[in-house]
């Protein structure tokens, strides 16, 4: 059962959020004042910048929904030379920069290690934050009566990464990665502790607009914007491309996408409604914005799996989202509480940052996430009542119906036992009518049908005005 949040909860959320804001002031007065430092020690400063690499300097890019609200990863660019690292100029002289919001602080614990800075308990209650991120699992937002929340919302707006806001540093655990630019082979991977400057908030569309736009149409305050991008895809393609030849696993993962995408342009052409852009429903997208994010977060979980395999350190997993199924680790940890233990075990091993957890520990962390994540499956179905049930999806399915039904009507009508084309979605033998949109469980079928596949199926039955529609396997 999940509970509203505690009285005590949304207080530690609220004290988090204060904290989060003078951390920030803290940290804008040295990462964009003079280089004498500051004039006096701060509490929230470890050497003026809590140790971390400052890379305030360097615009960066954060590319999500346009109905996004709490954003956790931002991509950016690096002259390779500015690092001291040795330059391959036949391979590139950039390095690509992922940034995830750093959340670490509220999944260490206060006294477990002298090199870490963590709010006060007296100020915040970090284990209660910990304790309500564990028992949600995850963010939800596909809920008929709205998102479910990992945490309350003033703490994840605390520790989203703050766009759009002139000379205000976000704290964040950052991927760089190496490329090579002939045959997209990563070269030299890291992760470090940073402080990156506010993003440019880009919608889906916005950066796949300024990918595909004339360098001299593009305004000059979305010049910088422009560049990182171009170079960043440019890289994050070859390096993509490379993976896909050489893993198992990420070419099922594409073969999983191509098949997602196909079943939402079939569920959205025929509708003629504006789709979203979030993925939330049948709204699967893969814009080259789309695909620039999936790339880098793919880079970043790919690289952070190799490099804690090298230290031969485990890593907390979820369920069912291995290497061996191309899956993430540490890109959401505002929306997984995997995540953040993810985050903070990477750091603690790859950055000397805190007590790395066990073995058992790290399992543990996974089969708690699984278990908040199956009471958080079986909300749905309890929460899902028949009046409020998937409406949008009603009225795209009688919309769907409409157009079958006159399609039929204009080749002969359903007495001739019409036949049409229809594909699978992959759930419980449903099916998706190809030029229509509409779906119906199919009958006659042996076995389950496997999602994507093509087949022709009869039309049985169909009533646009009550939602009915009956279709059998054509044998």
């Amino acid at each position: 059962k999940t509970e509203p949040w505690s009285p005590d909860l949304l207080n530690s959320a609220r004290n988090l959020a204060q904290y989060e804001n003078e951390r920030r002031e803290a940290l804008a007065k040295n990462c964009f004042t003079s280089k004498k430092g500051p004039k006096k020690a701060n509490a929230f400063l470890m050497n003026g910048l809590e140790g971390r690499t400052n890379l305030s300097s360097l615009p960066c890019v954060c590319i999500d929904a346009k109905r996004a609200t709490f954003r956790d990863d931002s991509i950016g660019i690096r002259l390779r030379s500015s690092t001291g690292r040795k330059v391959n100029k036949l391979a590139s002289k950039w390095e690509v920069l992922v940034h995830i919001a750093d959340v670490s602080d509220i999944y260490f614990e206060e006294k477990s290690n002298g090199n870490i800075l963590v709010p006060s308990e007296k100020d915040v209650n970090v284990l209660l934050l910990r304790q309500a991120a564990e028992h949600r699992g995850q963010s939800r937002y596909d809920f008929p009566l709205g998102p479910l929340h990992l945490l309350p919302p003033v703490a994840l707006t605390a520790l989203s990464l703050a766009t759009n806001k002139e000379k205000t540093p976000n704290v964040c655990v950052t991927l760089w990665a190496y490329i090579d630019e002939r045959d997209g082979k990563l070269l030299e991977a890291g992760l470090e502790r940073t402080i990156i400057s506010s993003p440019r908030a880009l919608s889906f569309d916005d950066a796949t607009t300024l990918l595909e736009g004339n360098a001299d149409e593009v305004p000059k305050s979305m010049s910088n914007s422009k560049a990182i991008l171009s170079v960043a895809e440019r890289n994050l393609s070859l390096w993509s491309g490379r993976h896909q030849q050489l893993n198992q696993a990420a070419q099922k993962k594409e073969k999983r996408f191509l098949t997602k995408e196909l079943i939402s342009n079939e569920l959205n052409a025929a509708s003629g409604n504006q789709v979203r852009d979030d993925g939330v429903g049948h709204s699967f997208q893969r814009s080259r914005g789309h695909r620039m994010v999936d790339s880098s977060l793919d880079l970043y979980a790919v690289a952070v799996g190799t490099l804690m395999g090298r230290a031969k350190q485990p890593i907390p997993r979820a369920a069912g989202s291995g290497a061996d199924r191309g899956g993430r680790l540490g890109t959401a940890p505002l929306r997984r509480y995997i995540d953040g233990l993810a985050q903070r075990q990477s750091l603690s091993v790859l950055c000397g940052y805190g007590e790395p957890l066990t073995s058992e520990e790290c399992h543990e962390v996974s089969k708690l996430a699984a278990r908040a994540r199956d009471n958080i499956a079986n909300l749905r179905s309890s929460k899902q009542s028949p009046m409020t049930r998937n409406k949008p999806n009603q009225r795209r399915q009688v919309s769907a119906l409409y157009n079958l039904a006159r399609h039929l009507a204009s080749t002969g009508g359903i007495q001739n036992q019409q036949q049409v084309k229809a594909l699978s979605t992959g759930h419980n033998n449903e099916v998706v009518i190809l030029g229509a949109g509409a779906t119906a469980r199919c009958k006659g079928v042996k076995g389950t049908l496997k999602s994507g596949e093509k087949f022709l199926v009869r039309v049985d039955k169909i009533d646009p005005e009550t939602g009915v529609l009956d279709v059998s396997l054509v044998l």
